[in-house]
């Protein structure tokens, strides 16, 4: 069989991103991509076929998986015709001729993907056909103009030719289909009712709450939630349910009483994952007169097909008060008290850092506050042995395993045991609250004589150092005890968002590029060295700069050209009335930053700007709560970026970060927040 040729394109995105795009018109792809073929067969068993979905850009790819490797001869094969999938992912081997197979699958009108090394002869390709590879950092298309055999190797050699001519093409993804948000909806019925009830409800009369997630995108699995209702004046209640991969969810019923007051009695609906509050909305109940109704109020994803990993510990706060999850059912928090402050920025030496003794009193000053407002909230700090004990018990279905001891911070060592990795915390806010979580101590811990964790001096100035465990190596925190794996945002990975997660700045691989703004009235000399000191820790050539006012930024970030946004500039320079005025005036195209949803970076509060720029497109932001020394953010915001240039999530590039500034006895990091996913990488 002669060689074939083809015409070549290239394409931005990842090779199963073309998949998608180009299946099943075409029915059969020769692909060389490793890593494509890593998250198709995650699981396969040795000598089995297997079903797997794997999310790409523009749908989601469901596989009937087979690897040919594991069989001496094609008469070996398992059946197909049982499996589930779109397409069937095929590993080539060299042992055996796999054409007559693929030939096979295509006749009976399988699209089949066919992986394999990048020099591998395969035979029956034709028209039908296309050889995708990757040439960093474009996605390579081969598609042949007749019957034969080729090479990925041969496709790429073609496509870096014309590339180093100056005649390559390239081929746009098609743009992913608008998907409307997964509705929850919703009803009101009589007692042992089979439909619906309009209109005003009696007062002290019972009634039931039927509660269903809605059709939506095809999910990869399905999905145990649990709906938790909590009407005024009435206990937290709590029902397990499946989302199923296909179709809408069963419906959920909540029996309720309603008050004798004739006045629109008010609750919250929310849809948790794990601990992860996913969907919440304000139910409205009239009683006496009106018509039923729910408010959404916050989604972290608007399809249930993106939901993050499972959390140990989530708040949902709703300004003054907060229902906290922590493996069991959820129950409502009063965030009132005195606010949390920082240490007195004074005595920082040239690199940022304090002496030990300066550094001890930082810890100690913040441990003070933390723990009253962790007993405050929680109802006190918890002792070291209920801290590492955990129970077998699986928990409340959907919410995760229990653990003896009380309150979340049994939950959080619990995790950090189990899993050997910080354990997550969500923070999601309908309304911000007046806590400042990264500064939550939960150890007891009070005025008066107490003694210092070995990790106290270990992790801090002139320590010893090293990786930074998932939980702290000491076991004994017994009587009053300061230790830096004390503080939330210490010994978790935080995240504090305000809308829906993402999980990618930009899908695909691209130069990794920093847009800096700086308010012309800031000191010159201050930001010289904010700048000097972000350089030396990215590539200068990924920065670009420029002096901007508030008219001037929004043309600037109008375009999708960035992965990080850094504004350098005073409390008080940007208003979020400025961000709805570019929208407003077309400053800004529609939709703003659809596809590179950059990172913004904060070197000041930003008070009402957080819910702006994440309404209109960023990823999420990162900002400290407290004013910061102008040289000491370029300092903290060059280390942030040098891990997520890295490929670290936002969330342990955050946590990572803290403990660096901590090895230097500067406690300043704790003053920082990230309002996104945790997750969010910039590839």
């Amino acid at each position: 069989m002669a060689p074939v040729e083809f015409t070549v394109t290239g394409g931005e995105g990842s090779p199963l991103d073309f998949v998608a795009a180009l299946t099943p018109a075409r029915s059969l792809v020769v692909i060389t991509d490793p890593g494509g073929w890593a998250q198709v067969s995650q699981g396969l068993a040795v000598g089995t076929a297997a079903a797997a979905a794997v999310p790409t850009q523009v749908r989601v790819l469901r596989f009937a998986v087979l690897d040919l490797r594991h069989f001496p001869s094609a008469a070996a094969l398992p059946s197909l015709a049982d499996v589930p999938g779109d397409v069937v992912a095929l590993h080539d081997t060299r042992s055996w001729d796999s054409a007559p197979v693929v030939a096979s699958l295509r006749g009976l009108g399988r699209p089949v993907v066919l992986f394999t090394a990048v020099h591998a002869w395969v035979s029956g390709v034709d028209t039908a056909s296309v050889v995708i590879g990757w040439s960093a950092p474009h996605v390579v298309l081969a598609a042949p103009t007749g019957p034969g055999e080729t090479r990925v190797e041969d496709a790429l050699w073609q496509f870096r030719e014309l590339e180093r001519r100056g005649r390559m093409t390239y081929t746009s993804l098609p743009a992913p289909p608008v998907v409307a948000d997964r509705p929850v909806s919703v009803v009101v019925a009589l007692p042992g009712a089979t439909q619906g009830i309009a209109g005003a409800l009696r007062p002290g009369a019972g009634y039931e709450v039927w509660v269903r997630v809605g059709d939506g995108p095809v999910l990869a699995e399905d999905l145990r939630l649990r709906a938790v209702l909590s009407m005024s004046g009435r206990p937290v209640v709590a029902e397990t349910f499946m989302l199923p991969a296909e179709g809408p969810s069963p419906w959920v019923n909540f029996e309720v009483t309603t008050p004798y007051a004739a006045v629109p009695w008010t609750g919250e609906l929310v849809v948790y994952h794990g601990v992860v509050p996913v969907h919440v909305q304000q139910v409205v109940l009239p009683v006496g007169a009106g018509e039923p109704r729910a408010l959404p109020r916050l989604k972290l994803s608007r399809t249930f097909a993106d939901l993050p990993p499972a959390r140990a510990v989530s708040v949902l706060e709703f300004g003054e008060r907060a229902l906290v999850a922590a493996g069991d059912v959820p129950s409502w928090v009063s965030l009132a008290g005195p606010p949390l402050s920082l240490p007195a920025m004074s005595g920082l030496d040239p690199w940022y850092g304090k002496d030990f003794p300066a550094y001890c009193t930082d810890l100690a000053f913040l441990a003070r506050q933390g723990a009253a407002a962790y007993a405050r909230l929680f109802g006190g700090g918890e002792p070291a042995g209920g801290r590492h004990a955990a129970s077998g018990d699986p928990g409340p279905a959907g919410l995760g395993p229990q653990v003896s001891g009380s309150g979340p911070a049994a939950a959080l060592r619990h995790a950090a045991r189990v899993t050997g990795r910080p354990a997550g915390v969500v923070v999601a806010s309908v309304a911000a609250g007046p806590v400042r979580w990264p500064m939550i101590y939960d150890l007891p811990f009070t005025d008066g004589p107490h003694r210092l964790c070995a990790s106290v001096g270990r992790f801090g100035p002139f320590g010893a150092g090293g990786e930074v465990p998932p939980h702290c190596p000491v076991h004994d925190h017994s009587g009053n005890v300061l230790c830096p794996f004390g503080f939330w945002g210490l010994s978790s990975v935080l995240e504090h968002p305000v809308g829906p997660l993402v999980s990618r700045v930009l899908p695909r691989a691209w130069p990794f590029e920093v847009a800096m703004a700086v308010d012309p009235g800031m000191d010159r000399g201050l930001t010289e060295r904010h700048v000097t000191e972000l350089m030396s820790q990215v590539p200068p050539e990924s920065v670009t700069s420029a002096y901007l006012s508030p008219a001037e930024l929004g043309r600037a970030l109008a375009d999708e050209t960035m992965d990080v946004v850094h504004l350098h500039f005073r409390e008080g320079f940007l208003e979020a009335e400025e961000i709805a005025r570019w929208n407003r005036e077309g400053v800004w195209p529609q939709p703003h930053w659809p596809v590179r949803k950059p990172l913004v970076v904060g070197t000041t509060p930003m008070v009402g700007l957080v819910r702006s720029f994440v309404e209109h497109g960023a990823s999420a932001v990162v900002c400290p709560e407290e004013a910061v020394p102008q040289d000491m953010a370029g300092w903290v915001t060059g280390m942030l970026l040098a891990r997520l240039a890295a490929g670290v999530g936002a969330g342990e590039a955050l946590r990572q970060v803290r403990w660096e500034m901590l090895s230097r006895g500067n406690v300043m990091g704790l003053a920082y927040s990230l309002h996104g996913s945790a997750d969010l990488r910039m590839r």
